[in-house]
């Protein structure tokens, strides 16, 4: 009776400890299951919604949040998301569920959720799905005076101009010029804990959309306490348009500029603006990288003569600036300048 007994209990101590394993791998299950839910974005009819445009709303989420370790020059895992081109090569158009972008981002192609550490936000993941499921094409939206494009836009500016304030047209050249540079707030220094050299990083800590007042990017410069007194302040028309762009939501808008090869191409009218935008973030300073200086007409025109600028910029050494790469446009600026003597004004 008794070795009957003992059987019995350890038959019960089994199925006991068979039923917890199942409740717990269940558990495990449905956990899984709601995070994987919670980057879904079933039930989008895209043949009701407008058109998703690739040039305003689809390159700048994958150039600046997958650009820096997926470009020509760095392309880990073999990915590149600088252009349009390369993007595709990741997507599976009018299929996002077999996108490896799209499972990228929504944790369904890798162990890690991409970007690495600051996910994308909801906003942006459902923007790329619709784009993939309207069928990847390569739209172009114009910006107009009204605030609007043709996916809908931003609002005007509060300030009544009826401009549009435009993240990487206007705000992005005016910080890494003047914030993002090599010594205070790029991806190398970081002073105080801030990077300022894209979209990503000014919103991860230091913009509250909607709200420019309990913005530390806005109330830093309203209050000139940046940037430091070795750097020249913002002008008032810089800071109205970082507070405009905030106030109307921060979005990260990208608004077409026109870019003239047929008149006279000079440093101060077309040049300095590339430099400012792409290249003195990096090369400004005490601790310039490679110790190349692009800060000014005599620093940029002696690394044209000498061949560094061009040679980076084509990729012929190394690709420059990282993460991005120049228009076409850009490109032959710089070439018909350099090749009508340098005109600095």
């Amino acid at each position: 009776m008794r070795f009957t007994r003992r059987k019995l209990n350890l038959y019960v101590l089994r199925r006991r400890k068979t039923i917890w394993t199942f409740i717990e791998l269940l558990s495990l299950l449905i956990i899984l299951a709601l995070i994987q839910v919670q980057c879904r974005h079933d039930g989008l009819n895209v043949a009701t919604l407008k058109p998703v445009c690739f040039d305003t709303q689809i390159a700048p989420i994958f150039i600046n949040n997958c650009g820096s370790c997926h470009s020509a020059s760095r392309s880990r895992g073999g990915y590149s998301f600088v252009d349009y081109t390369s993007i595709l090569q990741s997507v599976t158009p009018y299929n996002a569920e077999k996108s490896t972008a799209y499972q990228a981002i929504t944790g369904k192609a890798f162990k890690q959720l991409m970007p690495p550490g600051i996910p994308l936000s909801e906003n942006d993941r459902i923007l790329i799905r619709v784009w993939i499921d309207q069928g990847a094409l390569k739209t172009t939206c114009t910006a107009d005076t009204t605030g609007k494009s043709g996916t809908g836009g931003t609002t005007p500016p509060s300030g009544g101009t009826g401009s549009l304030v435009c993240f990487q047209r206007d705000i992005l050249p005016v910080l890494l010029s003047s914030c993002g540079t090599t010594g205070c707030h790029n991806q190398t220094t970081a002073k105080e804990g801030y990077i300022i050299t894209s979209y990503a990083s000014v919103m991860s800590n230091m913009v509250v959309a909607g709200s420019p007042n309990s913005s530390r990017l806005y109330t830093a410069v309203a209050n000139n306490n940046m940037p430091p007194s070795s750097y020249a302040k913002l002008t008032t028309a810089e800071k109205d348009s970082i507070y405009n762009w905030i106030k109307d939501g921060a979005l990260n808008s990208t608004c077409s500029s026109s870019c003239d090869t047929t008149g006279t191409v000079t440093y101060s009218n077309q040049i300095v603006a590339i430099m400012t935008a792409n290249c003195v973030s990096c090369h400004s300073g005490s601790s310039a990288q490679k110790g190349i200086l692009l800060d000014s007409y005599t620093n940029v025109k002696a690394n044209m003569d000498n061949g560094n600028i061009l040679s980076a910029v084509r990729g012929i050494t190394l690709q420059m600036p990282p993460g991005g790469l120049l228009t076409n446009c850009e490109m032959r600026q710089l070439e018909i300048w350099k090749a009508t003597g340098e005109v600095q004004n």
